[in-house]
């Protein structure tokens, strides 16, 4: 995701999730893929009508690694949890798409991951969860073979096929996140790990 590609449409948008007035410059692409993050893993919560300590948890922890730290950035982090709560961003798929529309490949896949290690942290993957993932990751334009092998990773049912996953991993290759804050490519060689031990 290029900076320079963020419109003043996400701007507008994480300025009312955040109910804060967003400049430009206050919006990095990690601000940005922290708001898409928060929204999927919420909606992964929200879907099976049971939210799970385990799960609360989880969110806690995803949100620290990606807050690095930073006391700027922890406060807008949870003003922006506090505002896709309050307006239910993971079930407006327009809003969704605002946020992500220049998301790499690599960038969706690691979104669609993160909520799939969300939806299994309880210990199994509510139907509900397993198709609100797949319906976001088709609205992100992912492709559904790249879906199915994370699906298939996770939920533990299916026939993996080595070639797709061989692509999942290469997605995944921290050097795809090089040009990215460190915490994406943290992110996901801690993805690509959970993936290679399933």
């Amino acid at each position: 995701m290029d900076t320079t590609l963020i419109s003043t449409e996400v701007v507008e948008l994480l300025s009312r999730i955040s109910r804060q007035k967003l400049r430009e410059q206050d919006i990095t692409p990690l601000v940005v893929f922290v708001t898409a993050l928060i929204s999927i893993l919420r909606g992964v919560m929200i879907i099976d009508r049971t939210i799970a300590v385990e799960e609360e948890e989880r969110l806690q922890k995803t949100l620290k690694a990606f807050a690095s730290g930073d006391p700027h950035r922890i406060e807008l982090i949870q003003r922006l949890v506090k505002g896709v709560s309050k307006q239910q961003v993971y079930f407006n798929p327009t809003e969704l798409l605002t946020l992500t529309a220049f998301f790499s490949e690599s960038e969706k896949l690691l979104l669609i991951g993160s909520g799939y290690e969300m939806s299994a942290v309880d210990g199994h993957i509510d139907l509900r969860e397993q198709m609100y993932l797949q319906s976001i990751g088709n609205r992100l334009g992912l492709d559904s073979r790249h879906i199915a092998v994370v699906d298939t990773l996770f939920t533990k049912e299916g026939t993996l096929n080595q070639e797709d996953f061989a692509e999942v991993k290469a997605l995944l290759a921290p050097s795809e996140f090089e040009s990215r804050d460190p915490v994406f490519a943290k992110a996901a060689k801690h993805l690509l790990s959970l993936l290679t031990r399933k």
